[in-house]
């Protein structure tokens, strides 16, 4: 992400710095312009409900309240990136990092909270009697706060780099101590931010589907798809972003050794870092959506009355669930459905 936003500063023959303006970033300030003026608002709107109408929430209503503020810490910082690509930095090198760190905190903290949700569905499943045990608000806040923590943490390295400045101050390049550094920051960024939970969410979803189909008394449930929605926007969001990442490492693997593919993949990068990241914004703002197509009612959906409803429904899920098991089955059916 932040690659892409010093991607509007070039030079002349001399070295001098100035600001350019290219179609790639005014598109990708279109597409973050879209973002804010539809997630600030989303976001703001899933938080008030909760916060407003939702009394007793679930541990699934908790991590959905802190994914909203997650990504709304992200989408306030965009108008200032925007600027940034249009016209240049202005705010100083200290706001910089702070916005830097905000954005790379809430990436940890959305992809850490998807994938605790993703966890919760599957010991649901398989464990019911467990998570009705230990799953309590204690111990959902607990994981909340190790949560941002975590993030707050993982996204010092981000920070802690060098900034290089143009002739007029604003920052240009993020100066690493050696190849080994900027290849090590990557690898954290796609490994911590994205494989882990990649494969954490592919399993746990497996697993998920496959003792679904394996239970006699079963129903539909709208609260584990609308879960299951936002993974799979998460994936889809990121995907292009961590491919990127990975294209550079190799860029940076081969520099020496082959030259040529070396150069090859750099442009690679180049080409799609732009697109990557822009997308990458983009799944802060696109759980508000799913909320509302969840309401059945996509032109009414950001209404404050059916954002409670859709919550609402996902609280008294979790509720039947701890009166008679998981999705929907009765203690009885479930033991039955595990000795068979």
């Amino acid at each position: 992400m932040i690659q892409m936003m010093l991607s509007n500063t070039t030079g002349d023959q001399n070295g001098t710095l100035y600001t350019s303006i290219p179609v790639e970033n005014a598109v990708a300030c279109i597409v973050l312009g879209l973002a804010c003026l539809i997630g600030v608002p989303g976001n703001g709107i899933v938080i008030g409900t909760i916060l407003c109408n939702i009394k007793q929430r679930s541990p699934t209503i908790v991590l959905i309240l802190t994914l909203a503020a997650a990504d709304f810490v992200v989408l306030v910082t965009l108008p200032f990136w925007i600027y940034f690509l249009a016209d240049g930095w202005v705010f100083g090198i200290p706001f910089w990092r702070l916005t830097v760190y905000l954005i790379f905190t809430s990436m940890y903290a959305s992809v850490f909270f998807i994938t605790v949700m993703s966890v919760e569905r599957l010991v649901g499943v398989l464990y019911p009697f467990i998570i009705q045990k230990w799953w309590k608000k204690t111990a959902v806040s607990k994981v909340v706060i190790g949560i941002w923590i975590s993030a707050l943490l993982l996204a010092v390295p981000n920070v802690a780099l060098e900034i290089k400045s143009d002739v007029y101050g604003r920052p240009s390049k993020r100066v690493y101590s050696s190849v080994q550094h900027e290849i090590g920051l990557l690898l954290l960024e796609t490994m911590v931010g994205f494989l882990i939970p990649f494969i954490t969410l592919s399993v746990s979803y497996s697993c998920v589907s496959t003792r679904l189909k394996q239970m006699v008394f079963r129903k539909k449930n709208k609260s584990g798809n609308l879960i299951m929605s936002i993974v799979i926007a998460f994936v889809v969001c990121w995907f292009p972003y961590h491919i990127g990442n990975i294209v550079k490492i190799a860029s940076l693997l081969t520099k020496n050794s082959n030259s040529e593919l070396s150069k090859q993949l750099a442009k690679v990068y180049q080409t799609m870092k732009d697109a990557a990241g822009a997308l990458a914004f983009i799944s802060s703002c696109i759980n508000p959506i799913l909320y509302a197509f969840a309401t059945r009612s996509f032109k009414t959906g950001f209404k404050t009355s059916n954002f409670a409803k859709v919550f609402e429904q996902m609280n008294s899920s979790f509720k039947e669930k701890q009166d008679k098991g998981t999705d929907g089955m009765d203690h009885r059916a479930l033991r039955a459905s595990i000795q068979s």
